[in-house]
């Protein structure tokens, strides 16, 4: 009688899952705030609009990239992992200046989003394989 052994890498499926969900909610939140940028930068004039303007552009080129990542941890490919990680810890220095600037709700969520969220992908970083090791 022989005995099987444990598998090294565990089921991820529901870890990944998770993660995907939180980037594409913070994808979704960043096209949000990206659009009202733009509306009120529709509204505004002079350098309030130049301004409105400059941010709505940079946090939906920001959205896409996040969605990017969510689709490639969706797919179980790396470069969603490492940007995912990397935009996590940018985002928990946004949720902090937000908590600075007395925005209490978008702060603490921006922070509990990043936590959970970099968690869930340092935990995937183990069981995704590397391109090296697909072949």
């Amino acid at each position: 009688m022989t005995r099987s052994e444990p598998d090294p890498a565990p089921s991820s499926s529901r870890p990944r899952a998770a993660a995907v969900g939180l980037l594409a909610l913070e994808a979704l939140a960043l096209l949000a705030i990206a659009s009202l940028a733009l509306l009120d930068g529709a509204r505004s004039t002079g350098e309030l609009r130049t301004f409105a303007m400059g941010l709505a552009a940079f946090l939906a080129i920001f959205a896409v990239l996040v969605g990017a990542a969510a689709l490639s941890v969706m797919r179980e490919r790396r470069f969603g992992i490492g940007f995912g990680i990397t935009w996590q810890l940018f985002q928990a220095l946004v949720g902090a200046s937000l908590l600075r600037a007395s925005l209490y709700a978008a702060g603490v969520f921006a922070l509990v989003t990043a936590i959970l969220t970099f968690v869930l992908l340092f935990q995937l970083s183990r069981t995704t394989p590397t391109p090296l090791e697909r072949d």
